[in-house]
């Protein structure tokens, strides 16, 4: 047996079984809403969608909570304009940052001079490829860091975008220098959900405070006008000294037959709220927040661009002309004066981008905790179920091969099979729920089921020495392998459609993820420990 440690696979298996249980021991496992508990939230959308519009929301809203499927949340459309999300969480941080991302209409627009040049669905992909230029690069170190996101338009839209931005630079009259010196060029401004339906209301020291808005927020290093930023919002606004006046509440008024609500700054007194709401107004106030502009969280602005003078096609004469251009590959650059806060904004216009925009904005959310509906004490006495079937499947395997060398080995294996997929889901931050611990039950089945196949292997070989040619010990293993591979290959071929397309099937996740890198690790690792095994094993005990 010295010489069965010394090699290679046993070796490398031995390294990841405790490699799973120093994950297991430091990380822990994480469980879902039916084991742990978690949160609720009870969305209302503004208005009644069809059946399929409200799927369409429920879909969106999952994917943008967990596009992983590793959070275990639960989305569920209920009669024409109501969701209910279940998630597995219950940190107040997570909780209020779910809350946001649920909030969001998601409606991605990149604007210039108060036109819409492309939306998100004009966005045809997303490369999350640095060499394309994704991520995050320091500009001044521990000051100031640029993300970066590459995309791709539609056709149309790119040729649109071309004729949009087609000479909107002005020449500075710099006749040396780069092309970028020699023109001052408008800016583009991307948004997201920005206020089309709704009055924005401002308070005088707000506006005067931020009189000057800030291209790089936190940084504070070059300032365009505020009136440029809410011009590009078509949404009117009032700057409020002190309380409404008369003139006020009869411009209002005149404007509630075109639009119903008001975002209101947080300098606008409960008194004037109360006045808004008594109009016929419905009030939205949003808080400032911390290293953000008030302006840029109102208008869902993400990033202030000046357009380049080889966009803007400024060498061509005309549109006609076959030197003009189209650019279907873009780059949607910020900047954040911390590496964590680039992350967060990367991350947070990519969700959007990805998961879409809702068909229908969202009018209110609550939330409630939520106890688990089967406990830890369930997921313990499943595991228990699965290790008493490896016990009994090896006690089954002793009464027909009589060779408890062979069956013992099986309980060895298929428990560190599990130990090494637990690991791996600790590892991952997956959460375990109904599904995924039935996918670890079948786990076990499916590997006791190959262990079955290369015993049979092995043994079938001394008939066949009597009767017929010897068959070696190798080919045999080959064999047995063959037939392993092809039902491992059906089972991913079963279980990828579950995982990345869903298609209703999303409480499915769990089971398909655990069978999937059950599967990886038995076929690709445990099953040929145990094909070592045996094989020497039957070696020595010469069949």
């Amino acid at each position: 047996m010295r010489t069965l440690i010394k090699k290679p696979i046993i070796i490398f298996w031995i390294i990841l079984i405790i490699i799973s249980l120093v994950l297991l021991l430091t990380n822990g496992l994480k469980f879902g809403v039916d084991f742990s508990g978690g949160t609720a939230f009870q969305v209302v959308l503004e208005e009644s969608v069809s059946s399929e519009e409200l799927a369409q929301a429920a879909s969106i809203l999952g994917r943008r909570l967990d596009w992983s499927g590793s959070k275990d949340a639960r989305v569920t459309p209920s009669g024409s304009q109501y969701i209910t999300i279940q998630i597995a969480e219950s940190d107040p941080d997570e909780i209020a940052s779910l809350r946001s991302a649920i909030l969001k209409q998601g409606n991605f627009e990149a604007v210039l001079n108060g036109d819409v040049l492309f939306s998100g669905e004009d966005i045809k992909s997303i490369y999350k490829d640095p060499s394309r230029g994704y991520g995050i690069s320091e500009v001044s170190k521990g000051v100031d860091y640029q993300w970066s996101l590459p995309f791709l338009l539609s056709p149309d839209s790119a040729k649109r975008f071309a004729e949009m931005t087609f000479h909107k630079c002005t020449p500075t009259g710099i006749s040396s220098g780069s092309l970028d010196e020699r023109y001052e060029c408008d800016k583009t401004y991307f948004f997201v959900d920005r206020p089309v339906d709704s009055i924005i209301l401002i308070d005088n020291l707000t506006f005067t405070e931020e009189k000057e808005v800030p291209v790089i927020p936190g940084l504070y290093s070059s300032f365009f006008p505020i009136e440029d930023l809410l011009d590009q919002v078509t949404s009117p606004y009032y700057v409020i000294d002190g309380n409404l006046s008369a003139e006020d509440v009869s411009s209002l008024t005149k404007d509630l037959e075109n639009y119903s609500k008001v975002i209101v700054s947080p300098g606008i007194t409960n008194n004037d709220v109360n006045s808004l709401k008594e109009l016929g107004f419905k009030v939205i106030s949003i808080e400032k927040q911390e290293n953000l502009p008030w302006i840029w969280s109102v208008t869902g602005l993400k990033s202030v661009i000046s357009i380049t003078p080889g966009i803007a096609n400024m060498d061509v004469s005309s549109m006609e002309s076959s030197r003009f251009q189209t650019f279907s590959q873009l780059n949607i650059t910020g900047h954040a004066e911390s590496l964590e806060a680039s992350q967060a904004r990367l991350d947070d216009l990519l969700l959007i981008l990805e998961s879409g925009s809702l068909p229908i904005a969202i009018d209110s959310i609550s939330t409630e905790s939520i106890s688990p509906f089967l406990g830890k004490q369930f997921l313990n006495t499943s595991l228990l179920i699965g290790l008493f079937a490896i016990l009994t499947v090896a006690v089954v395997l002793f009464i027909r091969y009589k060779r408890f060398s062979l069956a013992a080995p099986i309980i060895l294996t298929a428990s560190s099979e599990i130990l090494i997929l637990l690991g791996i889901l600790s590892l991952m931050s997956f959460r375990l729920d109904l599904a995924a611990v039935a996918g670890i039950l079948a786990t076990i089945g499916t590997g006791v089921d190959d262990n079955i196949i290369i015993i049979d292997e092995l043994l079938r070989g001394k008939k066949k020495d009597e009767h017929e040619h010897h068959e070696s010990l190798l080919k045999k293993i080959k064999k047995a392998f063959f037939i392993m591979f092809a039902a491992a290959a059906t089972a991913a071929a079963t279980m990828f459609p579950i995982i990345f397309f869903s298609l209703g099937l999303g409480k499915l996740v769990g089971f398909a993820v655990t069978i999937l890198i059950g599967t990886a690790i038995g076929v690709f690792l445990v099953r040929p420990v145990y094909a070592q095994i045996a094989r020497k094993i039957v070696a020595e005990e010469g069949k």
